[in-house]
């Protein structure tokens, strides 16, 4: 009996032994999959600023006014990617939250909170179109970020316009027509999205110093600094005393301050430019 079984399993080892050498002796696949598009397109928001920038490669294509997160409502920064986008949106309260008990389900139409089409980047955040368009350009959302319906619309169409997605240009000009009916896309290249968190802002030879509104203590000497030497000047010639002035002088504002660097630090110089990158 026993050798009956050592022989059948001697003739079944025997039998799979050409398949496994077969498939150890195989060179490995290679991965056809087509590499996944970039997007030239991409969206920066500046939490303080309350400003989002819509750019194509390096180039600013629009800056739009836009409505953050309160306080206790912050719009959380990050990086993230805007991949669908939703139409004519019904307005659902979130479970759970205070802000939002005994508020009912909105349908699309002009006192939607959601506007005309809401572009998703995290969970239960969107960029989307507001009626309230008194408070744009201050923190009053609670948490997504809010543009003016038009605007909104103008960022989707140039979205799916550039990137291709699962409605044309003809299928949101008839979504624009009929406001009552709902509509998913997906964006056919996603747009990589960054949010910051920066109140510290240097552009145009000007210094602007914007509210801290959600309490981070990121204005300081060293985050000045730090925006004046992004900008391409020489850290030796930054006044750190001038710095504090600034700060002082910020801090004393209603609202943004703003001074030129000319004006702030008489002796702001910039960055010497490397010799390879003259080459």
């Amino acid at each position: 009996m026993k050798l009956r079984i050592l022989t059948a399993a001697l003739a079944l080892s025997s039998a799979l032994a050409p398949a496994a050498r077969a498939q150890t002796d195989a060179a490995p696949q290679a991965d056809t999959a087509a590499p996944r598009p970039v997007s030239a397109l991409r969206i920066d928001l500046n939490i303080p600023e309350n400003r989002l920038r819509l750019y194509d490669g390096d180039s600013v294509v629009k800056t739009y006014r836009v409505s953050v997160g309160l306080p206790g409502h912050d719009t959380p920064d990050g990086r993230y990617t805007i991949d669908h986008a939703e139409w004519n949106p019904w307005w659902r309260p979130p479970q759970g939250r205070e802000w939002a008990r005994g508020k009912e389900n909105t349908p699309p139409g002009p006192n939607n909170p959601m506007g005309r089409v809401k572009l998703f980047f995290a969970p239960y955040y969107y960029i989307h179109g507001s009626p309230e368009v008194r408070d744009l350009g201050t923190p009053a959302s609670h948490g997504c970020v809010r543009m003016m319906n038009r605007d909104v619309v103008e960022l989707a169409r140039t979205i799916h316009e550039r990137n291709g997605g699962s409605v044309g240009g003809a299928e949101i000009t008839r979504l624009l027509a009929r406001p009552s009916q709902t509509r998913w896309s997906q964006i056919g290249t996603p747009v990589p999205l960054v949010i910051r968190y920066d109140p510290v802002v240097v552009r145009d030879d000007t210094l602007r110093i914007y509210p801290d509104f959600y309490k981070r203590n990121a204005v300081h000497t060293e985050s000045v600094v730090q925006a004046l030497m992004a900008a391409g000047y020489e850290a030796q010639s930054i006044d750190r005393a001038g710095v504090r002035q600034v700060i002082e002088a910020a801090g004393r504002a209603r609202g943004v301050y703003a001074v030129s660097l000319a004006e702030a630090f008489a002796g702001l110089r910039p960055a010497p430019v490397p010799r390879s990158a003259t080459r």
